[in-house]
């Protein structure tokens, strides 16, 4: 599967190479959590936020939230959206489009909490 990935910029400096922009080929069939692993979310992708801690919420192409990701995580938290095989989302294309977006440090498992709501 085609993964069409962009992240949120952290600060001034970081917005110099936004959307920063990722295209990667993984094997079809892998569910969220382990798609998101494979593509080195959270790390090595997202940069590190100075005290170690920062919450990121992977988004569908249509805004759906799909996991939150946490600095301070080792493993992705996928929200009921992002159950099941990811290449499920892909578009007409055949490219599954995602987005990470920046939720600065807000307590993740608040955060998730939230989006379960």
């Amino acid at each position: 599967m085609l993964i069409l990935l962009t992240r949120d910029s952290v600060a001034a400096g970081d917005d110099a190479d936004a959307p920063h922009a990722l295209t990667v080929t993984l094997p079809d069939g892998l569910d969220t959590p382990t798609a998101l692993t494979a593509l080195g979310l959270p790390r090595p992708r997202l940069p590190l936020i100075g005290g170690g801690r920062a919450t990121w919420v992977v988004r569908g192409a249509d805004g759906t939230p799909l996991a939150v990701l946490a600095q301070q995580w080792a493993q992705p938290r996928p929200l009921p959206a992002g159950q099941g095989p990811l290449d499920r989302l892909a578009g007409a294309d055949g490219a599954v489009r995602l987005h990470v977006e920046y939720r600065r440090q807000l307590d993740p498992d608040t955060e998730y909490e939230r989006l379960l709501g």
